[in-house]
């Protein structure tokens, strides 16, 4: 027996390794210039090349995460799609950003000026001429660069999307189901799933606003793009697919969702929580900071307001409140991720950098609390570290995070426009010496972390089962392909009521009949007499 043992176990590592190393080839899709995307994606990316599989991605950021390298190839968007300075300056001073429809608008323009600067990148022109590619997957980040599912027609591969909104009301669609818009409020309003009636009608008119825009505007202008740039010339732009029609092929949404930061919603098997994935045991932390951070007596108080908002676009009068507010609380150190220029007469319980690990810095235990802007990625991470917020929301989903963590009393909110010092030393003492918002983020920081398996995983098994099935045709409702009126069986019930109709016609015309019947019996009656 021992004999069989030892003859079997070389084999079986042998055929494991073999296993292990005959992966896929897969086409990684990001032109989104956001860090913080990314920070997400190379995750993945990362865990996929160990597991064997050889990746090719088009991106605007180098790969940081160690991998073999002859497994990996970058496709860089070169130069990186640039925010205007003016433009960076308006989400400060503009109030446009609370409002649903004007982060709708905004966030399709950018989304068309990123896909089309990204298609025009030189290095992007030459992989699209490289016809004798193949590859077995697409992943593509599914966040308004619609026209790169064209790749899935071009190398005839299933594709996979990763969401990093959010659910949205079009990719409940995409799989065949209608938002329940009565209790699934949208994703840029600050409503919950307990919505009154004057509710329940904006979240219907704001959805049905941005179902019209998406479908005979924008996606309209993605289709040209992909046309434009995916057809050898101009006689084939008509054979392609619309995105509309490669939308419906993909085989499996990874969303970054959670139901922490989300209200309870129904969903079918493709669409898939990952929320997390980017969260990873905590790094060795560079010893200035470490030094930093334990150096505090009381706790350390950390600002970022993500990779997209630039330092240099804070307002000089809040820039000022925050360095008042950090001389009036000498007790606290402070850690503020600042990208801007050196700041004269700094307090000394400030350090400043223009990088940080915020995972890693989140999770150190003297970090009392966390000013941000409401960023998903940024509070995930604070959950997921039990970490307190004071959420300054700008744009986006900002507004909607920062409700429903301050509902879940996790956090509060403090308006842009509020921004003092008064308030921020009020805000900030509020928070650190109520005991409650520590005790509501460990409560919710242990529903975050109660998955039935890592996200992380979770994400690669769902990748690496589409690769296995050629496509998750099978995970797709049949609800695709049916018109809204029989969706909702509008044509059943017209049926129904028709019968209904005739029964209650039939049933009254007989009862006349019979009434006639009896009065004309009755007058031949008084006739005879």
């Amino acid at each position: 027996m021992r004999i069989l043992e030892t003859t079997l176990i070389p084999f079986s590592i042998v055929f494991m390794i073999l296993a292990h190393c005959d992966g896929a080839k897969i086409l990684f899709v990001t032109s989104f210039p956001v860090k913080s995307h990314w920070l997400l994606f190379q995750h993945i990316i990362g865990e996929l090349i160990n597991r064997g599989h050889e990746i090719t991605a088009i991106t605007n950021y180098k790969l940081d995460v160690i991998v073999d390298k002859n497994r990996y190839r970058e496709v860089l968007i070169h130069p990186t799609f640039e925010f205007k300075d003016d433009h960076m300056q308006s989400y400060f001073h503009s109030d446009s950003f609370q409002h649903p429809v004007y982060n709708i608008v905004v966030l399709r323009w950018l989304g068309l000026a990123t896909t089309e600067h990204a298609l025009h990148s030189d290095n992007v022109k030459q992989f699209l001429k490289q016809n004798e590619l193949k590859y077995d997957l697409i992943i593509a980040e599914q966040f308004v660069q619609e026209a790169f599912l064209m790749f899935g027609h071009k190398y005839n591969a299933p594709i996979v999307t990763i969401n990093t909104l959010g659910y949205t009301d079009y990719i409940d669609g995409l799989f065949g189901m209608m938002t329940p818009l009565s209790f699934v409020p949208h994703h840029f309003v600050s409503m919950n799933d307990d919505m009154n009636y004057r509710e329940r009608l904006y979240n219907f008119f704001l959805a049905a606003y941005d179902w019209s825009h998406r479908w005979f505007d924008y996606i309209s202008e993605q289709d040209a793009l992909a046309r434009e740039f995916f057809a050898d010339n101009k006689y084939d732009r008509a054979k392609l697919p619309s995105v509309q029609e490669l939308e419906l092929n993909i085989s499996v949404v990874l969303s970054n969702n959670h139901i922490v930061f989300t209200e309870p919603r129904p969903k079918m098997a493709g669409m898939v929580d990952i929320a997390g994935a980017h969260i990873r045991k905590p790094k060795k932390l560079p010893s200035s900071i470490k030094q930093f951070l334990n150096s505090s007596s009381d706790g350390v108080i950390y600002i970022n307001f993500g990779t997209f908002l630039r330092s240099t676009a804070l307002p000089q009068i809040t820039v000022e409140a925050f360095l008042r507010t950090f001389r009036n609380l000498p007790q606290y150190n402070f850690l503020w991720k600042w990208d801007g220029a050196p700041i004269s007469d700094l307090p000394e319980n400030v350090h400043l950098d223009n990088w940080l690990p915020q995972n890693d810095v989140l999770a150190h235990p003297k970090i009392k609390l966390f000013i941000n802007h409401g960023g998903i990625f940024g509070a995930q991470e604070a959950i997921n570290w039990a970490k307190p917020m004071l959420i300054v929301p700008i744009y986006g989903d900002q507004h909607r995070n920062a409700f429903k963590l301050q509902q879940a009393g996790v956090a509060i909110t403090l308006a842009k426009d509020n921004i003092t010092s008064d308030s921020l030393l009020e805000t900030i003492l509020q928070i650190v010496n109520n005991t409650s918002f520590q005790q509501n983020v460990n409560h919710l920081s242990g529903l975050f972390r109660d998955n039935p398996t890592d996200p992380l995983e979770e994400a690669v098994f769902w990748i690496e089962y589409v690769i296995r099935h050629r496509g998750a045709a099978h995970l797709k409702s049949a609800a695709i392909k049916v018109s809204w009126y029989q969706y909702l069986l509008l044509d059943v019930f017209v049926l129904i009521f028709l019968f209904i109709f005739a029964c209650f016609y039939m049933l009254s015309w007989s009862i006349k009949q019979i009434i006639k019947a009896n009065e004309h019996r009755k007058l031949m009656i008084k006739k005879n007499q």
